[in-house]
């Protein structure tokens, strides 16, 4: 399997989008891991019904994000 295939592409602004990943991979057990925009190590996790952000912030905190299926979210940070 080529690195390209495990690649995902997350845009927490397209709702269709997030639904088709949640259609394609929501029984993985695998979580993707990944980089922002900013360099931050980011960890994503795809369920049927939401999809989980943990981004490691530059500043030493944690900010989880929780995208659900009909749109609405969470947002939560740890030190």
């Amino acid at each position: 399997m080529s690195e390209q295939s495990n690649m995902i592409h997350f845009d927490p602004t397209d709702l269709a989008a997030m639904i088709g990943l949640m259609d394609e991979y929501g029984n993985s057990n695998t979580m993707f891991p990944g980089q922002n925009e900013n360099g931050e190590v980011v960890y994503i996790s795809i369920f049927p019904d939401k999809i989980v952000t943990s981004t490691l912030q530059h500043n030493n905190w944690t900010r989880k994000n929780i995208y659900y299926r009909d749109g609405s979210s969470e947002e939560l940070f740890e030190k």
